[in-house]
């Protein structure tokens, strides 16, 4: 999940850049999904997903 994290961030400095007015609309939401991606409720819910999946931990 980290990566995934890693991924977003990138994603999110690269749309600061391509950005026309610089206000956010396109790096915020990036920002957000890495930050919720990371922080102890998400990963909460990847662990959860995976104990509900049929076949474990995938």
């Amino acid at each position: 999940m980290a990566c995934a994290a890693q991924l977003l961030t990138a994603a999110a400095r690269r749309a600061e850049q391509c950005e026309p007015d610089r206000d956010g609309d396109v790096s915020c939401p990036l920002h957000e999904a890495a930050a919720l991606i990371t922080d102890n409720a998400g990963m909460r819910l990847i662990w959860a997903a995976r104990a509900l999946h049929p076949q474990g931990a995938s």
